[in-house]
């Protein structure tokens, strides 16, 4: 694993800015609630149409805001796996080439192809799949699961004690799925 995420080095602050677009990215979707209920409390129920334009002309910036982060992460988490892969492909093509006669008729011809392309392949959506998606779930339940508790005490509580039911429910049916596929 050390050896695969020293090809990631070069690219580390690279890395750091798309995964800092993604807070940006989830921050304000988990605003966006909170919005909502300005928007209710203080314009429509209020019956005060500058606030609702207000905060509705907040959303709207916050959410363009978000558009972007998300398609400037997924330009950078793209740039970067591809040549995350680049340049493990180049390494390996090195090695193979260093290989003597004997070493290389001890492997066959698809194994390497088979790991030249779709093992590095597995590894670039990984990389990609990291920087644009699958931290996201994980950060999206906690800070969720914050702002419950922040909003509604109560109701945040009985989604903390439910959680743990929910995760292992999706844990089987996973599981399930994964023997089925």
């Amino acid at each position: 694993m050390k050896k695969i995420l020293a090809f990631t080095k070069p690219y580390r602050f690279l890395i750091i800015f798309a995964l800092f677009l993604m807070f940006v990215e989830l921050a304000v979707e988990l605003v966006q609630p909170l919005l909502m209920a300005k928007i209710i409390d203080d314009g429509i129920v209020a019956k005060d149409f500058n606030m609702v334009l207000k905060w509705g002309g907040i959303m709207f910036g916050i959410s363009l805001l978000a558009f972007i982060s998300g398609i400037i992460n997924s330009f950078y988490a793209s740039h970067i796996s591809q040549n995350f892969g680049y340049d493990i492909r180049k390494k390996l093509f090195e090695k193979v080439q260093s290989f003597s006669f004997t070493n290389l008729g001890r492997f066959e011809t698809s194994s390497l192809i088979t790991r030249m392309t779709n093992d590095v392949t597995q590894i670039q959506t990984t990389l990609f799949m990291s920087l644009r998606i699958m931290l996201r779930a994980p950060l999206t339940v906690i800070f969720g699961i914050a702002l419950a508790l922040i909003v509604n005490f109560q109701l945040g509580i009985f989604l903390v004690v439910t959680l743990p039911l929910l995760l292992i429910c999706m844990k089987w049916i996973m599981k399930k799925g994964g023997l089925l596929f």
